[in-house]
């Protein structure tokens, strides 16, 4: 916007004038334009502010990122470990003490009433007596409870490791290598350069045939647009720059675990994994059996079986 501001659109304004000026003025294409590019340049000089806003958000929410150490789970340990980002404390508790909850809370304001949802955990520290709380705002209690679902999933059942979208499998389509990262970053550039070209039926076969006999073989017609919007687009952004910024928020916005994190964080063979407790583990079989014989949801199981 500041680019178009500052130079595109004096040279357009001052082409117009000079192009449909009426008879007996008489305007020199560069005086007009150079007065033009003065001011508007000038003008959007003000496009800094929220640019600079824009800017500071990004990047302080990557900083910010930086300090933030993640809840780990450790699924072999059976234990679940806290870092808190102002003394680097870590603290490490057993899975079967943790402690979670969906809340929500009903507001009014002038547009009418607002409701918002927080999936909590509690993470005992008995060293120093007290409880270490974690809160996420949710959109909904059904994302609230997803998010304690594939918690416990992880914990309980082990970790769904690369399992393709069904529709993608349905197409034949297993992503693999870079399409598996949970990230954008440089390698996205590439991956959407192939689906442009995927777009356009650029890379499915039959180069050698002629118009009619791909029809006639059923190849879908090529279609160089997809692509050239794309290449158009990503000129428009500033080529790979947007990639390159995606990937070094991605790199400075991971914070180095602890040393002790680290090593608690290193497999242990199978022989060493901690196993579930007898209560748990018949905790979990009445709540299974109630929702897959019974058709109950995850809340209404966990009322059946007196857990709740």
């Amino acid at each position: 916007m500041m680019i178009s501001t500052a130079f595109i659109a004096p040279v357009l304004i001052s082409i117009w004038l000079c192009t449909f000026q009426p008879p007996g003025i008489d305007r020199d294409f560069l005086d007009t334009v150079t007065g033009f590019l003065q001011v508007f340049a000038t003008g959007s000089l003000l496009l800094l502010i929220p640019l600079g806003a824009y800017a500071y958000g990004m990047f302080s929410g990557v900083f910010k990122a930086a300090k933030t150490y993640p809840v780990r789970f450790n699924r072999q340990r059976r234990e679940v470990c806290y870092v808190d980002s102002k003394t680097h404390r870590v603290l490490i508790v057993p899975w079967e003490s943790v402690v979670a909850w969906v809340s929500n809370t009903q507001g009014v304001t002038s547009y009418g009433a607002t409701r918002q949802y927080t999936f909590g955990m509690g993470l005992e520290d008995e060293e120093q007596d007290k409880v270490q709380f974690i809160l996420l705002p949710q959109p909904s209690d059904a994302h609230a409870l997803g998010m304690w679902t594939s918690i416990r999933n992880y914990m309980e059942d082990g970790q769904l490791v690369d399992v393709p979208n069904p529709m993608l499998k349905a197409l034949g389509l297993i992503p693999t290598g870079d399409r598996l990262k949970p990230y954008e970053g440089l390698h996205t550039f590439e991956i959407e350069r192939e689906d442009a070209r995927a777009m356009g039926s650029l890379d499915e076969g039959g180069d050698e045939l002629t118009p009619e006999q791909r029809e006639h073989y059923g190849y879908s017609k090529k279609s160089y647009w997809p692509l050239r919007r794309w290449y158009m687009w990503r000129v428009l952004s500033f080529w790979k720059m947007p990639y390159m910024l995606a990937e070094w928020a991605h790199r400075k916005g991971r914070p180095t675990l602890p040393e002790q994190v680290q090593t608690w964080s290193q497999p242990l063979p199978p022989e060493q994994w901690a196993k579930p407790s007898a209560a748990l583990v018949k905790a979990n079989q009445l709540v299974k059996t109630a929702m897959d014989k019974k058709g109950a949801t995850f809340v209404e199981a966990c009322k059946a079986t007196g857990l709740l």
